[in-house]
């Protein structure tokens, strides 16, 4: 037990925002962690995950490294049709991979609005870390993922 507190601390303190571990027991009943279980207990591991999962690893570094420090989030809703359409097709053919989140409710908005910092929020909402950009302006869009770290071009 007390191992198992000072290695989850550890990943704590070493800022890891992202981690997948596993956690088994050997034959003396003994529990282990590590990033990989032995072969001989593969089965019998249980995958445990700290933070956000981890990003695919058939992306391209620069977008992998990107995502682990500036995740990427596109606020929409129901009555947004042109600038979300076309933000979304933007972070596609960029090759940016992203979480959208429709806003539907009035606790959805309110939470937009605190996120964004007015009284009033307008979707589409481009979220890269804790920096946004409110509205669809290619520009705008641009900077803040270039500042972000991912690449300009899909597959870079």
């Amino acid at each position: 037990m007390k191992r198992s507190v000072i290695f989850l601390g550890l990943l704590l303190a070493a800022g890891i925002t992202q981690a997948q571990y596993y956690r088994w027991v050997d034959e003396q009943g003994k529990v282990h962690y590590g990033d990989r279980p032995p072969p001989s207990l593969a089965g019998k591991a249980q995958v445990m995950r700290h933070g956000a999962p981890a990003p695919d690893q058939q992306l391209p570094y620069a977008v992998r490294e990107a995502m682990a420090n500036f995740p990427v989030t596109l606020y929409v809703s129901a009555d947004c049709k042109e600038g979300c359409n076309d933000g979304r097709e933007y972070l596609k053919t960029r090759g940016i991979p992203f979480t959208e989140k429709n806003v539907a409710t009035k606790d959805e908005m309110e939470a937009l609005k605190k996120l964004v910092g007015t009284e009033e929020a307008a979707v589409p909402v481009l979220a890269a870390g804790t920096k946004h950009v409110v509205g669809w302006r290619l520009a705008d869009w641009q900077r803040l993922l270039d500042a972000a770290g991912y690449p300009k071009e899909k597959g870079r």
